[in-house]
């Protein structure tokens, strides 16, 4: 009968380290990619975002934002004014308005906060209500959010 090779023991000891190393490494770094759901790229399933209107020209009155994407985008808030919005087709329009001149900012509850949709700046209005001639220079953050286990609602309900 063939033997399949020398047994593990007639192995130098340099050379079993750098096999271990080969059969191990791969199987480590598969547990480590799949461990949790916050993993290297960040949260992963139901949770929410917050986005956040960088202006050029300081406080702001209102603005309407559009998005496009996303997985089961739901509920808009914000804490600052009032907020208008409406999902349909794989985008959504969003309008804020707030009670007085600061930072447009509004939170989305999403099925999947790993797949941010795009946003783009469509109209500003000034702290008198006065639309900006331009939106160029007007940038917009995104920061991923996780509900917390037993968190309330469900997004995209």
């Amino acid at each position: 009968m063939d033997s399949p090779g020398p047994p593990i023991a007639l192995i130098p000891h340099p050379l079993r380290v750098l096999l271990g190393a080969a059969v191990l490494g791969p199987l480590a770094l598969t547990a480590w990619a799949c461990g949790d759901s916050t993993g290297p790229s960040g949260p992963k399933g139901p949770g929410a975002f917050e986005v956040s209107l960088v202006s050029p020209n300081g406080a702001e009155g209102s603005a309407v934002l559009s998005m496009a994407g996303g997985t089961g985008l739901g509920e808009i808030t914000t804490t600052d004014g009032e907020v208008y919005f409406h999902h349909a087709g794989g985008s959504s329009k969003v309008i804020v308005l707030l009670d007085t001149p600061g930072s447009i900012r509004f939170r989305v509850e999403t099925q999947e906060v790993a797949d941010l949709p795009s946003v783009a700046v469509e109209q500003v209005a000034d702290g008198g209500n006065e639309l900006r001639t331009s939106v160029s220079g007007y940038q917009v953050q995104i920061v991923q959010m996780e509900i917390p286990s037993g968190g309330q609602g469900s997004p995209g309900q």
